[in-house]
């Protein structure tokens, strides 16, 4: 490949790159404007934060409450398998 021929492929691809590039700081000034707009809608609404709040502890007190429920299954098993006498490999 000749040598300007090597310049001009370079080129062609960098102009490229900085076509990606530029697309992608587009797809991110839009993604902290829409960022911005709901931070602003959560600042003006204290009773949704409130609301969000809220379900997130329900959510991780349900959580933990499965976490203690299959822990408990797991152990009724490994004991129901020790008195049926069977090979428990876990």
């Amino acid at each position: 490949m000749a040598k300007s021929e090597k310049t001009t492929s370079k080129t062609a691809k960098t102009r490229e790159l900085i076509g990606k590039l530029e697309e992608i700081q587009l797809g991110l000034r839009q993604n902290l404007a829409d960022l911005r707009r709901k931070m602003e809608m959560l600042d003006s609404e204290p009773e949704l934060l409130s609301i969000l709040k809220s379900a997130k502890r329900d959510a991780e007190s349900r959580a933990s409450d499965l976490e203690s429920e299959v822990k408990r299954l797991r152990e009724e098993l490994k004991t129901i398998k020790d008195l049926l006498g069977l090979n428990l490999k876990e």
